[in-house]
């Protein structure tokens, strides 16, 4: 008899109680999670030190080209450049160029230059699959054997000098402004999915209004 009289005690409180719409509930649940700003969403969350210190090595590094030719980044001032390290057998890497290629349709190839890093050990396949994919955008190797040249290695790289195996972060994307400057850099300014779509579309739009921003900015 107890347990019954509590659920009817239970059940004449609740029904005094006025009840909430559900799209009620969902809307406050939505204003009070708002976005995040753009720059917590693609930037990564390291010190400026260690920023201007990949900047610097990526500047320094010595680069060929397809035709075999030294490259500098410093060659491409005058726009944003996405520098996306990469291999062919690094299936997170090829699955961010579709987004890649819908990023840079929307800020503008004038505006916005993607170029493609390679290992040495990786460039001849690497060069084989953009070939294949019919990817457009500029191929550089970083030309500097494993083994060599450690610190400068993995400067560039971003894997800490003291890490006893010599690799390269990938996929790693750094963004230089239009003086060569270092903006951002993230292993993944897109998440996508292994089909190669973006996981949150919002992701997207951040992205390209970010580097349309930082396009219209005058160099210096």
């Amino acid at each position: 008899m107890s347990h019954i009289l509590t659920r009817l005690i239970l059940g004449a409180a609740l029904a005094g109680v006025p009840s909430l719409p559900w799209a009620a509930v969902a809307s406050d649940a939505t204003t009070t999670s708002p976005t995040p700003p753009p720059v917590q969403r693609i930037t990564r969350t390291d010190s400026p030190a260690e920023l201007a210190r990949h900047i610097t090595a990526l500047h320094a590094a010595p680069f060929k080209d397809t035709a075999g030719q030294p490259f500098r980044f410093d060659s491409l001032k005058g726009k944003i450049v996405w520098v996306n390290q990469w291999a062919h057998w690094c299936a997170p890497c090829v699955a961010e160029f579709r987004v890649m290629r819908q990023v840079q349709e929307q800020v503008g190839a004038d505006k916005l230059e993607i170029v493609l890093v390679s290992r040495l050990r990786d460039w001849e396949k690497d060069q084989a699959y953009v070939k294949e994919h019919d990817l457009p955008w500029r191929q550089v190797v970083l030309d500097l054997p494993p083994g060599t040249s450690r610190d400068l290695y993995a400067d560039v790289s971003m894997n800490p000098p003291e890490q006893t195996a010599i690799g390269t972060a990938f996929p790693m994307s750094t963004f230089l402004g239009r003086d060569g400057e270092g903006l951002r850099f993230d292993r993944h300014p897109i998440p996508v999915t292994q089909g190669g779509d973006p996981q949150n579309s919002h992701d997207v739009d951040i992205l390209v209004r970010t580097l349309t921003e930082w396009a219209a900015r005058a160099p210096g």
